[in-house]
């Protein structure tokens, strides 16, 4: 009876550590060695998913990691003792699912505040506003100088990248979908409208002005004047970048946004983004929150 009862307590205690395991096993990493903020605090290293665009985040033709969200997220962690950056490089629109799998810790790709990502993830507080522009053959053969003008020629193809702002605004324009050709890259979309296929193509506008220097073709020029489409309240729309975390990443989010808060202040964040083309203009005001930005209908 002892031998049995022996067995018994055995096989109850070995069941128990097993039990225990896989329940420690279910606990993300994160839990187990503490928060994401903690753990990079510790390791000095933060991982951060970048679309290897310009100006916001790439990898340069020597291999080394560029950009405006780049350096700036530097700048925003260095009071923490997290001094290097792991850049993830994914397609624009696989960032967030990206972000939620636990592949990378930060959006860094000049991501846009908007209310149906803000179900999704967090946002830090805006680091810039930003509107859209039009890149055309030189002479702009086409007279394009709002999305107005794409709707009233149905000859006109314009060019952008799935996921992104500019698309929504292209859709809700009232532009037909045999109008509208869709790159996966900002480089692939010059690309297209270098070759022909659209007449032109619509990105944020320091993403023009960097494809348009990268690519130094005196043949393309940027569409002057532009008019900003005009949202549900008739007033022009802008669009807020931030960076991007999961909702339980609090604590980073709090470190992060204070760390903006500061840099905004002091005009250093303008100096870190005005290196990549960013002008005074393109600052947040002082005071907006991403929290104010995603209660607001999405503009369009």
């Amino acid at each position: 009876m002892r031998t049995a009862s022996r067995r018994v307590f055995l096989a109850q205690a070995l069941g128990a550590a097993v039990a225990a395991g896989w329940m420690e096993s279910c606990k993300s990493p994160a839990t187990r060695r503490g928060t994401v903020f903690a753990n990079a605090q510790r390791t000095g290293t933060l991982r951060v998913g970048i679309a290897n665009e310009k100006p916001y985040g790439y990898i340069d033709g020597n291999g080394t990691l560029q950009g405006a969200m780049v350096e700036l997220l530097k700048a925003v962690l260095a009071p923490y003792g997290i001094t290097h950056v792991d850049a993830h490089i994914a397609d624009f629109n696989a960032l967030v699912p990206s972000l939620l799998a636990n592949r990378i810790d930060v959006v860094g790709a000049g991501m846009f505040i908007r209310s149906s990502r803000c179900g999704s993830i967090a946002f830090s507080n805006p680091v810039s506003r930003i509107g859209g522009s039009f890149l055309v053959k030189k002479g702009n053969p086409k007279n394009l100088h709002r999305l107005g003008d794409v709707t009233r020629q149905p000859a006109v193809k314009i060019g952008t990248q799935p996921g992104v702002d500019q698309q929504q605004e292209v859709v809700r324009s009232g532009v037909t979908p045999e109008q509208i050709v869709l790159f996966s890259k900002d480089t692939e979309a010059l690309a297209g409208l270098q070759a022909g296929r659209v007449d032109a193509i619509y990105f944020p506008s320091l993403e023009v002005n960097g494809l348009l220097a990268t690519s130094g073709d005196a043949g393309l020029e940027r569409a002057d004047p532009f008019e900003q489409p005009l949202g549900s309240d008739g007033k022009s729309i802008y669009h807020y970048q931030a960076f991007g975390l999961r909702k339980e990443d609090t604590d980073l989010l709090a470190a992060i946004n204070r760390s903006i808060a500061t840099l905004l202040a002091s005009g250093k964040l303008l100096r870190i983004l005005g290196a990549f083309g960013y002008t005074a203009s393109d600052m947040p005001s002082v005071g907006i929150g991403a929290a104010e930005i995603c209660s607001e209908p999405e503009a369009g």
